[in-house]
């Protein structure tokens, strides 16, 4: 009855060790999605900061060309002025949305963090594990029941920080 029991013990570890592998890699590749999204969101971002550069610098070369009254046709003063006003009206949507994709490149940034932190812990509580495996099947093997204990309260580590893992990324 003890050698099945030890036995039962080893497979239920076991199949922890692999969820917590299973668990683990999924935060892992999650991390990196994560982290992936992150850096194309701040390219994104800054294109668009140089969108609303280059409309600023329109916008100023324009104005300083009417300053400087070079051009004295109306009708071309008429459609610059209406360019002008154009780059101007339209610069400031396009700075919200370039701060919004920055915000956003921070909240996906963070959350990669916050996953492989996740992710650390799972690997964490797998190597407890594995090591409850081992001790446990010495254990088994080789009659030694004070191993059992040990392998047990490792495995009971191993849960905790297991469950911490699977909140942590959330």
């Amino acid at each position: 009855m003890g050698s099945r029991l030890v036995s039962l013990a080893a497979a239920i570890i076991a199949v922890l060790a692999a969820l917590g592998t299973l668990f683990a890699h999924h935060r892992s590749i999650s991390a990196l999605s994560s982290k992936n999204q992150a850096i194309l969101t701040q390219a994104r971002a800054t294109d668009t900061f140089n969108a609303y550069e280059a409309k600023q610098t329109r916008f100023n070369i324009y104005r300083a060309l009417l300053a400087s009254d070079l051009v004295r046709k109306a009708e071309t003063r008429a459609r610059l002025e209406a360019v002008a006003e154009s780059e101007s009206v339209s610069a400031p949507p396009v700075l919200q949305r370039a701060k919004d994709l920055e915000k956003q490149a921070l909240h996906e940034d963070e959350r990669s963090d916050q996953i492989m932190k996740s992710y650390e812990m799972l690997q964490f509580a797998t190597t407890a594990f594995e090591i409850s495996i081992i001790l446990v099947s010495i254990s088994a093997l080789a009659g030694a029941r004070l191993l059992l204990p040990f392998g047990c309260v490792l495995s009971a580590l191993g849960i905790v920080l297991f469950i911490t893992g699977l909140l942590q990324g959330r």
